[in-house]
């Protein structure tokens, strides 16, 4: 039986918000043990877009847009720090997103969040079609109106997951990988670790930031953590004439050239449960976004496509704080497509919490007892 310590913590999870929390942790010298059924990085992060963009729904919380806006302030300085100490590569750049339409519907939608994001002061160009065009000639012929956000950016996820999870075993964290988790240990309302195949680990504190899959460790306690699967399927095309040069958005989906080459078309929003199946119907809503957003790239080669499961949930809002009726358990888990975008304010702000015991004020709307949850 190991024991990491007083005070100490076990994060279930290596995806964006399990890696992140762990190097905040262990940032702050706290005893950590980060435990992946997989690979870091392996599931949603692996599969991600990757496009950490502006806010973009005025229907959403303050409090969540606060954590997107804070998080994409935060990311300069924090790829430059992991990739100062891990030496990987996470692939961020910065050159612009294009938000575009091409009829006029998502013409007044994408107006109309243009002049919500203006009013949280974010930086958004009104571009005329034209010039929008001759900027970025991959844009489609049909385009009726745009909008640039210079201050947008991508990276690979899964990298950035691997480079968290790596800066914090450096800084003293314990990673385990390819470590199933068993179930939670419990002394009375208390949970004091977790089960492994070989052996039970104890903590003072355990963080569930097992994405889609919370709900299963919830289930066992008897209390829903109302996480879900939703599949999103992604393609990639190479070798066509022309591509972007930045992110291209609109009508639903994403449009994101890649280091390597390719260009990334991006995704599906599927409530099928467990389902990683890459569909025809799947790949033919991408060629028709490709189509709109893209259409140069159609005359280009396939050259992948994948699916992941994001970690949705059914409250519409990340569950982030105590699990009720249990001490020691925390979740945060559920941040369905904007999971890259917040997860460095989130790792902050639960580090923060797990160390002073108190709730941040950001946070306290998305514990599970704010939503309705209990036990």
């Amino acid at each position: 039986m190991t024991d990491p310590g007083r005070e100490s913590v076990i994060i279930t999870g290596g995806g964006v918000i399990g890696s992140g929390i762990a190097f905040e942790l262990a940032k702050r010298g706290v005893p950590v043990t980060l435990v992946e059924r997989g690979r870091i990085g392996g599931e949603a992060s692996w599969a991600s877009a990757g496009v950490i963009s502006l806010p973009s729904r005025p229907w959403v919380t303050p409090e969540r847009v606060e954590l997107g806006r804070v998080s994409l302030e935060c990311y300069p300085s924090l790829v430059a720090e992991l990739e100062e100490r891990t030496g990987l590569a996470i692939d961020y750049r910065r050159p612009g997103e294009w938000v575009v339409a091409v009829d006029d519907e998502h013409a007044a939608a994408e107006r109309a969040v243009a002049s919500w994001q203006r009013g949280l002061g974010l930086d958004v160009e009104d571009v005329p079609p034209d010039v929008a065009r001759k900027t970025e000639p991959a844009l489609p012929e049909s385009l009726l109106a745009a909008w640039f956000h210079p201050n947008v950016g991508s990276l690979s996820v899964y990298r950035l997951t691997q480079a968290l999870a790596m800066a914090a075993r450096q800084l003293g964290a314990t990673v385990l990988e390819e470590t199933p988790v068993g179930g939670l240990l419990r002394e009375g309302n208390r949970v004091t670790g977790v089960r492994l195949q070989d052996r039970d680990i104890r903590a003072d504190m355990t963080v569930l930031a097992t994405g889609a899959w919370t709900r299963l460790l919830g289930d066992a306690l008897g209390v829903t953590l109302p996480t879900k699967p939703v599949k999103g399927q992604l393609i990639a095309f190479a070798n066509a004439p022309l591509r972007p040069a930045c992110v291209v958005s609109g009508h639903g989906g994403y449009v994101r050239p890649r280091p390597d080459g390719t260009t990334m078309v991006a995704a599906t929003e599927e409530d099928v449960g467990f389902d990683r199946r890459v569909t025809g119907d799947g790949v033919a809503w991408l060629l028709e976004l490709t189509r709109t957003l893209c259409p140069v790239l159609l005359q280009g080669e396939v050259a992948e496509t994948w699916t992941g499961l994001r970690p949705g949930s059914e409250t519409g809002d990340p569950l982030i704080g105590p699990v009720p009726g249990f001490e020691g358990l925390w979740v945060s888990a559920g941040h369905f497509r904007t999971g890259a975008k917040e997860a460095p304010a989130t790792a902050m702000l639960v580090a923060e919490a797990l160390i002073t015991g108190k709730t941040p004020p950001l946070l306290a709307v998305f514990s599970p007892a704010a939503q309705g949850i209990n036990a």
